[in-house]
């Protein structure tokens, strides 16, 4: 049955199965629950084909315009599904250690009395384990499974109408949260401490600037062009969080588990320090083994570590390793309680890291170098930590834009000021245009 059809824009419209229709089932659908799931939304454009940031620049049109989406795309090298969501079926909450797991365990409760329920849930947590945080089953969604698949729509109960949207507003003001002599003094006193303190090896501090809009900023379109600028990123939309991360924290599909772990950082015209720098290969080599330690608690076996190598963006160049393991009976949420925080947001060791952070940082982390991701009902997913982000207002007039550096005894806080700007700018151009 052909589903499908176009409007006379071009675009392809959602026909939606009425009562006592047959419903489409995927064919890899073990479960045989029939979905009302349609086909693709494109005629003339071949969103099947397209690359991940042009798929989201397109379906995200399809979000209404009194609706905030939920966004997850991943790199076009990644073979991961391409969703926009918007709206809530339902959403768990938890906080504290394994907060992660207990939010999964509500969740998967909730879907074996829900079949019909979107495939997924999007997630986004605190990096502060006293916040709560949260896996949102969306109202719609739509999906592309695998590049060259087609998209399909889950929980619309009528045709999907894709929208135009204007540019994004002028931006008014930046206001610091601490200026630069007040950095400063930050650093100095964490190189301090960490020279004092031969337990601790290093603290991940952060600062953040917000960004006003002489109008509201429009979170999806902002969400596209970090895709289109980072296309080697994950970018996702989470309750107003909105990046492009580098940083894949968990990803656990098909019995495999694959993260990528960075630390060490300069602007691209200084690049090749990374590969000289004692500092940085020191600082890297702890955040790599802060994950590698604790594979086997997280239930995996048989790890591959392949770096570090440099991952070269369009605003800065870091020292990156890639991880896989087999996976055994756990799942994305238990591996993801059991890395996070790893020393590339947190420090080493991890607990007296935490406390000096929680102790000393006059800002407010909020899902800033947090998991976000999502979780399906199987128990795969995809996790990355939340950089190069931004957290937007309410009424989307502002947004507070974090970045994060890793202090060690010999860290200098005028490079380390350099390189949290260098971060910020992932965010900040978009949008300046």
């Amino acid at each position: 049955m052909d589903l499908r059809g176009c409007d006379d824009s071009g675009v392809s419209t959602v026909a939606i199965p009425s009562a006592g229709s047959t419903a489409i089932t995927r064919p890899d659908d073990a479960s045989g629950v029939a979905f009302p799931l349609v086909h693709t939304l494109s005629c003339d454009l071949d969103l099947s084909a397209a690359s991940g940031a042009r798929w989201l620049n397109a379906a995200r049109r399809y979000c209404p315009p009194e609706a905030e989406p939920w966004i997850w795309v991943a790199p076009d090298t990644d073979d991961a599904p391409a969703m926009v969501g918007w709206g809530e079926q339902a959403r768990f909450t938890a906080h504290g250690h394994g907060a992660v797991q207990n939010a999964y365990q509500a969740y998967s409760s909730w879907v074996a009395e829900h079949p019909g329920s979107a495939p997924v849930a999007f997630g986004s947590f605190p990096f502060s384990r006293d916040e709560e945080g949260f896996l949102v089953v969306p109202a719609v969604l739509l999906v592309r499974h695998h590049l060259g698949e087609p998209t399909l729509v889950f929980g619309a109960q009528s045709a999907l109408v894709r929208g135009d949207d204007s540019d994004l507003p002028v931006i008014d003001t930046q206001l610091p949260d601490l200026d630069a002599d007040h950095w400063r003094q930050a650093v100095a006193s964490a190189t301090t401490r960490l020279s004092e303190d031969s337990d601790l090896e290093k603290v991940v501090l952060s600062r953040s600037v917000t960004i006003q809009a002489s109008a509201p900023m429009n979170r999806g379109l902002v969400a596209a062009r970090l895709s289109e600028k980072f296309s080697g990123c994950w970018t996702y939309c989470h309750d107003g969080l909105v990046g492009a991360t580098p940083e894949l924290l968990v990803d656990c599909r098909d019995g495999l588990f694959r993260c990528r772990v960075l630390a060490g950082t300069r602007k691209p015209s200084w690049s090749h320090e990374l590969l000289q720098d004692p500092k940085e290969h020191r600082e890297h080599e702890l955040a790599v083994t802060s994950v590698t330690r604790r594979l086997a608690e997280a239930g995996l076996s048989d790890p591959a570590v392949r770096g570090p190598f440099l991952l070269e963006l369009p605003n800065v160049t870091h020292l990156a390793t890639d991880i896989t393991a087999r996976v055994g009976t756990t799942n994305a949420a238990q591996i993801v309680d059991v890395i996070h925080p790893t020393a590339a947001v947190c420090g080493t060791p991890r607990e007296l890291a935490y406390q000096f952070i929680e102790q000393t940082e006059v800002v407010d982390r909020g899902r800033f170098a947090g998991p976000v991701g999502w979780m399906s009902p199987d128990g795969s997913g995809q996790w990355a930590l939340a950089l190069r982000c931004g957290q937007f207002s309410n009424d989307n007039r502002s947004v507070r834009v974090h970045a994060g550096a890793g202090i060690m005894p010999s860290s200098d806080p005028d490079k380390e000021w350099i390189e949290t700007g260098a971060k910020m700018e992932a965010f900040k151009s978009v949008l300046e245009g």
